[in-house]
Parts: structure tokens; sequence; C-alpha cells
């Protein structure tokens, strides 16, 4: 009897190395897009090559099976998001306790789920191509935005991003906020794969598809230097608040060495009296930078003094000090300083200061395995010259696996799996505080990366944005520099200006129109001074959000549902790539 051979084992036996060579071609075409994403961000900061760089991997998955096209998008994605979160690695290691092996292999976890963006979009672009006559060009950057916005990670970025040193490209997200400057990006790569498609055929008008795609990026260009011009009328008819930024150049090892802590508080008290000297109006230290091992405070309600730590939800006042701050902290020992004023966050300066430090309340209800009772929050605290508590604001979004574990409180075990981990209780809501005559939106950690949430605050109409941040935990790698990029366009937006401050870099002023006007380095302390805008502005981004991204999705799920009815009950379909 004929010995019968299975399809796919026939399939696979009359494989050609002609064939092979097809695959690994369409990889290195994969590979080589995604390289191109990478070297569009920082610090490469080719921005450039965003515009063309998606098309080599569209083109990896053309007239390839759903299988293929799912497996070459998802490769191009990882090779994205590897290249772009690398650092991760050394995180674990550092702070995770892992050993080389197991942290690349949970960071190739991570940034393997991220590239599914990827897969799902090359799936799904040619799909709809194959299934409904649905012309790749103009069904692509859809596709892609709507699984862009929808795609869960935990630090959100968009291909947008890579412009954020081409100014008057990205102007026109105070239109539709960076999701509409990522359609143009994909629009402009999928019209180059359309001119491609087109010659290939031998399809009339390929050069209009190619005008088209160079189109994209000019009109953007045009939109941004007329919107810059006015916006730049209005900064200069703006009244100007001088804000000083400290950044002592404090590692996440400092912070826990008991010794070195103290002379962390002198250093920031130090450079903030030059700050004053030198005409600041306001103070800001980075997130978590005031960690005296004890505040001398007055609650609210209260008459008196008491010492506390950390700092209560309810403070009304922190006393400042007269007495100058010494070169280090043992000097204050042998001075028989008063304990006052060593804690006091306000020595030898009188600046109204914006400062981050834990806070806590008590609270029956918490389940925390490290603080039972006790709610704990990383705080932004604004004082006044006499130290006045003017407000503060607990931060909303905690980071997964450094400021609080999921599951944490039900499963105790694993604080024991995540030692440096902290447990904190989340921000109940947005808030802008008041100083003088201006409002100050005020965001911590990676807050200001998140759209929706800086409009939130941006709906309740601060004069300036404030970031206070600490990317010591990622080193001197790529990181700060990438939280900068992923930053800028909260400024454009919403049309205010944004400062952010850092302990070990990149700390910046970022004007209206998002451009970075100084920033510091990563490798010493430093403090910045600028005079900064303080505008209140209506842009269309704040009124309707992520509209493109909204819209994409409504297009991408209804014309899904629409072609599958068709296709599950038999109704004829034409497959075309072009209209």
């Amino acid at each position: 009897m004929a010995k019968i051979q299975h399809p796919k084992k026939a399939h696979l036996a009359h494989e050609s190395p002609r064939d092979r060579g097809r695959l690994i071609l369409r990889v290195g075409m994969a590979t080589l897009g995604g390289l191109g994403v990478v070297l569009s961000f920082p610090t490469f900061d080719l921005a450039p090559l965003a515009w063309i760089t998606l098309m080599p991997i569209l083109w990896s998955a053309f007239e390839m099976r759903g299988s293929a096209r799912f497996f070459l998008g998802w490769w191009a994605g990882t090779v994205i998001n590897l290249g772009g979160f690398y650092w991760i690695i050394g995180t674990l290691m550092d702070f995770g306790h892992m050993s080389w092996l197991p942290a690349f292999l949970l960071a190739l976890l991570l940034v393997a789920y991220q590239g599914l963006h990827y897969a799902f979009w090359l799936w799904l672009v040619f799909w709809f191509q194959k299934t409904g006559a649905s012309a790749v060009w103009w069904v692509s950057p859809i596709v892609y935005v709507a699984l862009e916005y929808l795609h869960p990670v935990i630090f959100p970025w968009f291909i947008a991003n890579s412009q954020y040193s081409l100014i008057p490209i990205i102007q026109c997200c105070e239109l539709g906020g960076v999701t509409l400057l990522s359609l143009m990006v994909v629009l402009s790569n999928s019209l180059l794969f359309e001119t491609w498609i087109r010659l290939r055929r031998g399809f009339t008008r390929a050069w209009l598809c190619l005008i088209c795609a160079g189109l994209v990026p000019v009109s953007a260009c045009l939109f941004g230097w007329i919107r810059m011009d006015q916006m730049d009328a209005k900064i200069d008819r703006a009244s100007k608040l001088n804000i000083g930024l400290v950044e002592a150049d404090v590692g996440i090892w400092e912070k826990e060495d008991p010794i070195k802590i103290k002379d962390n508080l002198v250093l920031h008290q130090r450079m903030s009296i030059d700050l004053e000297q030198r005409g600041a109006e306001l103070i800001v230290w980075p997130e978590t930078a005031y960690h005296a091992s004890r505040t001398l405070v007055r609650r609210s309600g209260q008459a008196g003094l008491e010492w506390h730590r950390p700092i209560p939800k309810d403070v009304e006042l922190i006393p400042p000090s007269g007495v100058p701050p010494p070169l280090h902290a043992a000097d204050d020992i042998k001075n028989n300083t008063s304990l006052m004023d060593r804690y006091a966050p306000q020595r030898g300066f009188s600046t109204p200061l914006l400062f981050g430090a834990l806070t806590y309340q008590k609270n029956p209800q918490s389940t925390s395995p490290r603080h039972p009772g006790i709610d704990l929050f990383n705080t932004a605290i604004l004082l006044d010259g006499a130290g006045r508590v003017l407000g503060s604001y607990d931060k909303v979004y905690l980071l997964m696996f450094g400021e609080h574990v999921p599951w944490g409180h039900t499963y105790p075990i694993l604080f024991e799996w995540f030692p440096e981990a902290g447990d904190l209780a989340a921000g109940a809501s947005v808030e802008v505080i008041t100083m003088d005559r201006y409002r100050i939106g005020v965001m911590i950690c990676y807050e200001d990366i998140l759209p929706a949430f800086t409009r939130k605050v941006a709906d309740q109409k601060p004069h300036i944005l404030i970031n206070i941040t600490n990317d010591a935990w990622f080193g001197k790698t790529s990181e700060p520099y990438l939280h900068l990029a992923l930053s800028v366009f909260r400024a454009v937006e919403n049309r205010v200006g944004l400062v952010r401050s850092t302990n070990t870099g990149i700390s910046a002023f970022v004007d209206p129109n998002g451009r970075i006007l100084e920033s510091t380095g990563l490798h010493q302390a430093e403090t910045l001074l600028r005079s900064m805008p303080m505008l209140q502005s209506d842009t269309l981004y704040q009124r309707l959000g992520d509209w493109p991204a909204y819209l994409c999705i409504l297009f991408t799920g209804g014309w899904f549902l629409v072609l599958w009815t068709r296709k599950k009950f038999g109704f004829k379909t034409t497959s075309s790539t072009n209209t």
C-alpha cells in the first residue's frame, strides 16, 4: 500500500532553497524596518527615518499567508521594542536582584508582548486587502493607530514620538494629539508602499502616490510654521515666572545609603540658595527628593508642631530655617544645630518650593503586608516662602512592580519576589495647585507620557505643567532621553509650558511650541533657571481628545465586522491593493 504523506509535510518536502531564501529576505526586511524605527528615536534621533521605515515592514508581509504576516509583524515589533526598552534588563538586575539570563528573558517576554501591536497590524491590513477590496495605503494607517491606542503597555509610546525634535511637524498635535501625527507618519509610509505596488504591477499614476507621500510631512510643516509664529507672539505677551530646577545627581543607591542621605538634603538646599540669589521665584526639586529621617510639621486643625516620618497628609506648615546649610550634614552635629534646622526643607532660602516626598495617612481598611493600617503616597508638596503648604498632589498612576505590586495585598508572597517594589496607594484625583495668581498642574514620574491623563490636568486650566520624576532607576541609558522625548508632546497638545525636574537627568524646560529650551545632562549635579510663560490655552485636543484614534477604532471594528460577515455568509468580494 502506498504511504499517504501529510499535506503539510508534503509542502515542506517540496520547499525549495529559493523559497527559504525568500523567507529569509522577508525576515531581513522586517528587521531592517524595525531597526529604522529604533534609529528614529533617542538617542539616535534620526527622526526622518520614521516616514519611510515602516514601508519595508509592509513589504515583508506582502502576498504572504496570515500566519506568516503575523510572525513578520511580531518580529518587527519585537526588534523595535527591544531596541527601545533594552534598559529594562539592567533595571531588573539592579532592583529585581536577578542574574543576567533571567533578567534578559523577562525583558524579552515584555518586548515580545509589546511587539504584538505590529503582528496584529500586518495581519489585519492584508486581511482587509484580501477580503474586502481595501487599499493598503489607507487601511494601514487607520488600523495602525487603532491598535497603537488600544494595545496596553507599561510605558506607552507612539510612532509619532520619534518626531519630537522636528518642531514644525509636531505642531499638528494641538488638533488631534499625538495620534493624529502617528496617523500621518504611517500614511506616508503606506503611500510609499502603494507606489511600489503600482510600479510592480504596471499601474499608472504611481507618481501620484509618491507625491502624496511627500505632501503629508510637508503639509504638517506648513501648518507648524504658521502656528509657531502665532504661539511665539502669544508667548512674548504672556506674563513670566522665573523657575529654578535642582538636579543634585542623587541616584537610587545614594537615597538608600543612611550616611549619604543627610548630605543629599543639604546639597539640595545649597543649590536652592544659589537659584534664589539668581532670581528664582519658584524652586522645584524632583520626585521624592526630600527624604529626611523626620520632619517637624504642623497638622491641619492643630496649634503645636509635631515630628513625623513620613510627612502626614494633612500637613499645614513645615517651618523654614534661617540657618545656612553646611557643606556636609556631619558639620551640623559638630555645630549642635537643632533638629528643626537640620530637617527643614527650606533652609537658608525663602523662595516657594515644590518638592517630592512620601506622605501618609491612617487607613484601618489598608491590608498592606508592609504597613497595615497606613496608606503611603508619592506626593508633590508646594510651600510658600514661610513654609505654609499651598497644596499637594498624590500620584494617581503608580508604576507596576516599582511603586506597587498587582495583587500583592491578596498574595503577600509577591512582595518577596519583588523586594525593591514599593507598596504605595494611588491618589484619588487630579489636582492643580495655586500659587499667587498662577495655577500649576503637577505630574509625577511617567504621568507626563500619558496624553489622556495630562489632558485631565489641562482641563483645570493650569498656567504651566510641572513634572517631577526619578529616572535614576534606569541608569545612564537612553531611557531619560526617551522619557523627555515622549513628554514634549504634552506641551504642544495643551499649548502650555512644561517643566521637568529629575534626580539624575534629564531635567528640562519645554515651551508651548514643544521646543526644549534648556536641559541638563546625566553625569553631574546641575541647576537650571528659566523665565517661563504662564499661559492658559484652549486647544482642539483639549476639547475632543484623541479623536483620530477614536475614529480609527470605530472604522477598524466596524469594517472588520462587515467583511467578516460577508465572508462568513458567502458574499463575494474582490481582492485589490489599489483604489
